[in-house]
């Protein structure tokens, strides 16, 4: 399979220091990963329909047949309610494709289909925790321990989503089953096996089936 990683950082060097694409391509082992930046629009339309794109060129060919599969949109260092911050460009939210947003992912989406208001922000900065569950749907995974590192949250999501795990008020997994949509506030780039877990449970109960799970 073929997987766009959406990097929504505005310093690659926090992107590399996390090392978050080493996690995805390991924790993707066996799968082809590509990675473009959030304002390269012409690189994210051009991987969408399916031309070469692989990071040390861009040939405008198309290969093989083979579109895209799924998309990640990462974490970031910006902040949605900021006066700069990464957007989503439109073509992913109607590429028809399985999307699954991560942290500041997820948030991204809730704005951008959703209203400012859903989201709220903690008035003493970032908030740092880790918590074990299991998650039941809108898939299993067993109990593992996830990271949280993130000074807004969400509150509410928009017409189409379901939530299916919140810690107080704060949203930490929603999912439109209609559009596949997956979002999670945690954190995947610490805890290989737990992001392993994930992302498998995640590509062959919302990527590989024709028939995505029901809400």
């Amino acid at each position: 399979m073929r997987f766009l990683i959406i990097n929504m950082y505005k310093k690659q060097s926090i992107f590399n220091n996390r090392k978050i694409g080493e996690m995805f391509i390991d924790c993707l082992k066996g799968n082809e990963t590509i990675f473009k930046k959030w304002d390269d629009v012409k690189g994210i339309r051009d991987a969408l329909k399916g031309k070469r794109i692989d990071g040390k060129r861009i040939d405008g060919k198309r290969i093989d047949g083979k579109r895209i599969d799924g998309i990640i949109i990462s974490s970031s260092d910006y902040f949605v309610d900021g006066k700069e911050h990464s957007i989503i460009d439109e073509s992913i939210l109607k590429s028809n494709i399985p999307i699954l947003g991560v942290c500041y992912g997820f948030q991204s989406l809730i704005h951008t289909l959703g209203k400012p208001s859903y989201i709220k922000r903690n008035k003493s900065g970032y908030m740092d925790y880790i918590r074990s569950f299991s998650i039941t749907k809108p898939f299993p995974v067993q109990k593992r321990k996830f990271i949280f590192h993130h000074r807004n949250y969400i509150v509410k999501v928009p017409k189409g989503f379901k939530i299916y795990k919140k810690i107080g008020n704060k949203i930490i997994i929603a999912y439109n089953s209609k559009k596949n949509i997956l979002g999670v506030q945690f954190y995947l780039y610490k805890y290989k096996k737990t992001v392993r877990l994930f992302l498998d449970a995640w590509i062959s109960n919302c990527v590989a089936p024709k028939v995505v799970p029901k809400p």
